[in-house]
């Protein structure tokens, strides 16, 4: 056998292995792995933040640190031929499914304050994030194995926060931030968040804020596993400290 022909049957062989998964699972019943995704309408956001800015000054450069937490639920109904893999486990569909997930973010970003102590300010900020998500999917079907999965990572991330002053202690705030890591021998994923809400300072170096705020958070795990995706929707509270 010549190098040449030695070549191309390893080649095929190695082409041969993934065609030969693909059958067994087709054969089997298997279909296409979903995503698992909740969205829930009416859940509290809460999280905290403190803002060290250097030199003392009102506006400038700082370091930012902020931690927040959200849960979900919801229903998701899988159709004919969708597999759900989680772990070790999986659901063929038709199943009604009933998710709970929980998300945790630590955030230290540098935040920069433009145009301190005037009527409209506007911070930027970019660092780095870590996010933990706990998922549960449990199936209607009592023979359907509970699908559970703690699941982290990290990456970098950035945004802006818009303020508006209505007096000298209250003031209109709209925030994004967004996160995104990249895959690896890890879990990937991304995060977003979107703030409306009118802070208060009761104090110097305190702000108190209220409204209205959206989380969504994506992990992407290993090949072959589902896709995680929770939003998050519903009233915001946040508690800061300036420094």
């Amino acid at each position: 056998m010549t190098p040449n022909t030695t070549t191309l049957s390893l080649a095929l062989r190695h082409a041969a292995l993934p065609a030969l998964i693909c059958l067994i699972c087709l054969l089997a019943g298997c279909g296409n792995i979903t995503q698992l995704h909740v969205a829930d309408n009416s859940t509290a956001i809460v999280s905290a933040r403190a803002v060290h800015r250097f030199g003392g000054g009102p506006g400038g450069g700082g370091l930012e640190l902020e931690v927040s937490a959200v849960k979900a639920r919801g229903e998701q109904q899988l159709a004919t031929l969708e597999v759900a893999s989680v772990g070790n486990q999986s659901i063929s569909g038709p199943a009604l499914l009933k998710h709970r997930a929980r998300v945790q973010t630590i955030q230290l970003v540098y935040n920069h304050l433009l145009f301190a102590g005037r009527p409209a300010e506007l911070e930027w900020f970019v660092g780095a994030t870590w996010v933990k998500t706990n998922w549960e999917s449990i199936s209607a079907n009592p023979a359907d194995p509970r699908l559970a999965r703690n699941s982290s990572w990290s990456g970098a991330a950035g945004g802006a926060l818009g303020r508006l002053r209505l007096a000298d202690a209250l003031a209109l705030e709209l925030r994004y931030s967004g996160a995104l890591a990249v895959r690896s021998a890890h879990d990937a994923g991304e995060r977003s968040s979107t703030e409306l809400a009118l802070a208060f300072r009761p104090a110097p170096g305190l702000r108190l804020r209220a409204g209205v705020a959206e989380i969504r958070a994506v992990t992407r795990p290993e090949l072959l596993s589902t896709e995680l995706s929770v939003r998050a929707r519903g009233p915001f509270f946040n508690l800061g400290l300036d420094f």
